[in-house]
C-alpha cells in the first residue's frame, strides 16, 4: 500500500475528520431552508438590491445564485474547518508518540512529509467538492435553475450570465476555491510540522488568517503596501470566475500567489520535517 493511501486511512479514521463535512452539511442546509421558507421576500430584495433602474424577473433566487451567496458567506469560516484537519497532520504523530516509530520506518522522511501534505491536499478538495454538491444540488431541487444575476467583482456593475454558463463558471468557482483553501492548509501544516500539539496549529493558523483578513478589509492609505503580500488578498479568486468577461489575467495574478504561498509554506515544513529530533 502506498504512502499516500495509509495516510488517507489515518486521516479519515479520526472522528475530527468529519467535524467540516457534518458542519458544511448543517451550515448548508440551514441556510438553504431559511432561504426556501424566505423565498418571496428574498426575491424582491435582491431583485430590487441589484438595480433599481431595471425590472428583473424570472427565477432570480436560483441554485447559481444560491451558491454564491453560500460561498460568500462562508469562504472566512471554511478555514477554520481545514485547520482541523490540516494542522493535526504532522503534529498528530507527537501527540500519539508514533512520531518516533515513524520515522525510523524504511520510506524516507521526504516521502512521508510529501505524502501528509498531499492528504491534506486531498481532504481540502474534497469538503470544498462536498460544499459544490450540497449548494448546487440542493439549490436546484428548492430553487431550480435561472440566470446567475451579480455584481461584477469590486465594480457597480451588474453580470448577468445565462443559465447554460452559470453552471460552467460556478463549477470554476468551487475549484478556484480549492486552490484558495489549500493556503490555509499549508500554513496550518506548516505549525503542525514546528509543533508537537495539535491546538496550537489550529488556533495560530485561524489568528493569521483572521488578523489579514482585517488588516486587508481596514480602510486606511498606510495598508494598501501591505496587502499584496497578504495571502488573504487572493482567496476571493473564486469571484472572478463569476465575472463577466473573466479577467484571465487578474486569475493569472491570483492563482500565482496562492500557489507561491503553497510552494513556500509546504517548502518550510519540508525542511522543518526533515531536521525534526527524533528524540523529542
Amino acid at each position: 500500500m502506498s504512502l499516500f493511501a495509509i495516510e488517507v486511512q489515518k486521516t479519515f479514521r479520526r472522528w475530527r475528520t468529519y467535524i467540516g463535512f457534518a458542519a458544511v452539511a448543517g451550515a448548508v442546509i440551514l441556510l438553504e431552508v431559511i432561504i426556501k421558507l424566505n423565498e418571496t421576500r428574498m426575491a424582491h430584495s435582491y431583485a430590487g438590491n441589484l438595480n433599481s433602474d431595471f425590472l428583473i424577473s424570472g427565477n432570480v433566487l436560483n441554485a447559481w445564485v444560491i451558491s454564491a451567496f453560500i460561498m460568500n458567506s462562508l469562504y472566512v469560516h471554511v478555514p477554520f474547518l481545514i485547520t482541523l484537519v490540516a494542522g493535526d497532520m504532522v503534529s498528530s504523530e507527537a501527540t500519539s508518540g508514533t512520531i518516533r516509530f515513524l520515522l525510523i520506518r524504511p520510506p524516507s522522511r521526504s516521502k512521508i512529509i510529501a505524502a501528509k501534505f498531499f492528504v491534506m491536499l486531498f481532504y481540502t478538495a474534497m469538503l470544498i467538492v462536498f460544499l459544490a454538491l450540497l449548494c448546487v444540488g440542493l439549490g436546484l431541487a428548492f430553487f431550480g435553475s435561472g440566470d446567475l444575476i451579480r455584481f461584477q467583482t469590486g465594480l457597480p456593475h451588474i453580470v448577468i450570465l445565462s443559465e447554460h454558463i452559470a453552471a460552467s463558471r460556478t463549477a470554476l468557482a468551487f475549484l478556484a476555491a480549492i486552490l484558495s483553501m489549500s493556503v490555509v492548509g499549508s500554513l496550518a501544516f506548516l505549525f503542525s510540522a514546528l509543533v508537537d500539539n495539535s491546538i496550537g496549529p489550529i488556533i495560530g493558523s485561524m489568528a493569521i488568517v483572521v488578523i489579514f483578513f482585517v488588516i486587508g478589509n481596514l480602510p486606511f492609505d498606510f495598508l494598501e503596501s501591505l496587502r499584496p503580500y497578504l495571502f488573504t488578498t487572493y482567496m476571493n479568486i473564486w469571484q472572478l470566475f463569476l465575472d463577466d468577461p473573466i479577467n484571465w489575467q487578474e486569475v493569472g495574478k491570483y492563482a500565482l500567489a496562492l500557489l507561491g504561498y503553497d510552494v513556500l509554506f509546504f517548502g518550510a515544513a519540508f525542511f522543518v520535517f526533515l531536521r525534526k529530533d527524533i528524540k523529542s
